[in-house]
């Protein structure tokens, strides 16, 4: 009974173990949410969370897997989750990683200076349910262009590579890190060109979930001068998404990966500007909040993650050494202050009797009162069969009070017998 009180203590307080597997949805094989699944699988494996990889079509598709509870984290773009039916209720933000620019390559046969431009040409908007999907859909919509018009597609980023330099597109658009090859691929092509936003600023405005990003001549491939002019791009931020009911501990376990892969920035990202929780269009998962304001918590900082599953169960022998050990201290002390309890009022019942006894002044009432005398060590046999070894001592001290003062009274009704007897009739 006590374990198992202290079982349910030590789970209330405690909380379930961290688990030992999860699973992260990416995006598209090949794409920068995928490259980086796997550096996140391969360093939470290093420190023993074993971590599946799950590709996906992108940030919607995977922000719908973690509602129906398919996957436990997913990489996301910032500004999708609105998108998502009721996505407060259970999804919850960890970080921002990296700002993912959205990238418009064009045919450079058109004259093409704003998304406006691009009405009435085949274009690829990313595969349904991708983030790319949603952020050119809604710019199109803001330049007057119906994205559900036939020439409108929704390819794969390697199709919509290979259509647009083929000529079977006009325009694609991307959002992906400029560490995916596709980016420098077509960035190379004589024919492709990039489109730079020129209206940053009432862009951010209008999207909040966007930041215009500056890059360089030649920041990409000096050697080979990518891009070729100077170019303003808009950008989500990545994000990891989760469940509002994964682990403390898991996430900071992420966080921990997400600061050794993110934190020393990149070319269009400052050092030390990620993880971060601005951009996070999401509630924050509280475990985040507190490593991203407050830093690593104690007991993730000194225990390896194998020992942090073990937590609960030290906080459950804790809770013992808390709750019981004062129980088992002064248990004894209790039990017999109600046996001492229980002897003193037989002890006050037989003086009673014995005071009876002796007020008694014939055979008759003295067998009267003998019978009460009676009555009284038996009510005290129920008592006196419960009790342990320890306390028969006790019992044995009963016994012999109840039997003298029975004598005495056994030898008085004799003496009053006798005395009737001799009487002459």
């Amino acid at each position: 009974m006590l374990v198992a009180v202290t079982a349910l203590t030590g789970a209330f307080v405690g909380g379930p173990s961290p688990p030992r597997r999860i699973t992260l949805a990416t995006g598209q094989r090949g794409g920068a949410y995928d490259t980086f699944g796997g550096l996140y699988a391969a360093r939470l494996g290093r420190v023993g969370l074993r971590t599946d990889v799950v590709q996906s079509s992108g940030s919607l598709d995977n922000l719908r897997r973690l509602l129906r509870g398919e996957v436990d984290v997913a990489f996301a773009q910032g500004g999708t989750s609105s998108l998502v039916a009721d996505p407060e209720s259970r999804l919850r933000g960890i970080a921002a990683l990296y700002l993912e620019p959205l990238w418009v390559f064009y045919r450079e046969d058109l004259a093409v200076r704003s998304l406006s431009d691009l009405a009435g040409r085949q274009i690829s908007v990313g595969l349904p349910a991708s983030g790319t999907e949603a952020v050119a859909t809604m710019l199109l919509r803001e330049h007057g262009i119906d994205p559900a018009q036939p020439t409108i597609v929704r390819l794969a980023n390697p199709a919509a590579d290979e259509q647009l330099v083929r000529g079977t597109l006009q325009a694609a658009f991307f959002v992906t890190s400029y560490r995916d090859s596709l980016v420098t691929d077509l960035l190379a092509r004589p024919k492709i060109r990039l489109l730079s936003f020129h209206r940053e600023t009432a862009y951010t405005r209008k999207f909040p979930a966007l930041a215009p990003v500056k890059i360089p001549e030649g920041l990409l491939d000096l050697r080979r001068n990518l891009p070729a002019a100077d170019t303003t791009l808009l950008a989500p931020a990545a994000l990891l998404a989760c469940r509002s009911d994964l682990h403390p501990r898991v996430v900071e376990q992420i966080l921990k990966v997400a600061q050794a892969i993110h934190s020393s920035g990149s070319l269009i990202d400052p050092p030390l500007r990620f993880p971060s929780r601005d951009g996070v269009d999401l509630p924050l998962h509280e475990a985040a909040e507190i490593y991203l304001t407050q830093g690593e918590s104690f007991v993730s900082r000194t225990l390896p993650y194998g020992l942090l599953r073990w937590t609960p169960l030290l906080r459950v022998l804790l809770v013992s050494l808390i709750l019981w050990i004062p129980v088992v201290r002064f248990l004894p002390e209790v039990l017999g202050w109600r046996v001492n309890r229980r002897f003193s009022r037989l002890y006050s019942g037989l003086r009673h009797a014995e005071h009876r006894l002796e007020a008694a002044h014939d055979a008759d009432e003295l067998r009267a009162r003998l019978a009460d005398l009676d009555r009284l060590a038996l009510e005290a046999r129920p008592l006196c069969s419960k009790l342990p070894a320890g306390r028969q001592h006790d019992v044995y001290n009963w016994r012999v009070h109840v039997a003298f003062v029975r004598s005495q009274a056994a030898a008085r009704l004799a003496a009053l017998e006798d005395e009737t007897s001799q009487r002459p009739t």
